[in-house]
């Protein structure tokens, strides 16, 4: 039911942002349509022009939401690479979103806070080296893109790890099985010491 009033202005901001994660994990920011959002929301699609500004405040929008999370860049620290999986695998919606702006060359979102967010990043791995925690002679920035990328695969490729595993990814098996895996090989990565 599409609605012609708001009522609830924090409300129906909130019903569009989750209808736009929804829309743009699926068919990315070129795909998307600001009508197929509002009938998601079940609001009118005036109200995205009102609330965000348009189709590319929305994004910005729902980008800055995501990142926000904890988790929001399928990086922070608790749970190191394991736990990185694990909230990839638990929000496929954020990691296609991610894999949409690649295939469309990029995105609306903000580059530069990601950038600095990022450099953040690699500089705590030049601190874990310079501590004896993480193998030196690894390219910090190389090694937080490979943590990456180990992290989000499956979920973002999921026929290829069912062809080499035999196991759906999104089973607990696999799931467990990849887990614990990952750990390992923080623990290798890191000399021995838990990571």
């Amino acid at each position: 039911m599409i609605t012609t009033r708001e009522r609830n202005p924090e409300r129906s901001r909130e019903r569009i942002l989750d209808a736009a994660l929804e829309e743009f994990a699926a068919k990315g920011f070129a795909g998307a349509r600001v009508e197929a959002i509002a009938k998601r929301a079940g609001l009118n699609k005036q109200l995205i022009s009102h609330h965000f500004g348009g189709k590319e405040g929305l994004y910005r929008a729902v980008m800055d939401r995501r990142f926000a999370q904890p988790g929001g860049e399928l990086n922070e620290p608790e749970g190191g690479l394991a736990g990185m999986f694990e909230r990839a695998a638990a929000d496929p919606q954020w990691a296609r979103i991610l894999l949409w702006e690649a295939l469309e060359g990029g995105g609306p979102a903000d580059v530069e806070g990601r950038r600095t967010r990022y450099a953040q990043r690699v500089e705590r791995i030049r601190a874990a080296q310079a501590a004896g925690h993480l193998p030196e002679e690894l390219d910090p920035d190389l090694l937080l893109l490979s943590l990456f990328g180990a992290a989000v695969y499956p979920v973002l490729v999921p026929q290829v790890a069912e062809i080499i595993t035999g196991l759906q990814p999104t089973g607990r098996t696999f799931q467990r099985r990849y887990r614990d895996h990952l750990s390992r090989l923080a623990s290798v990565l890191s000399g021995g010491r838990s990571a």
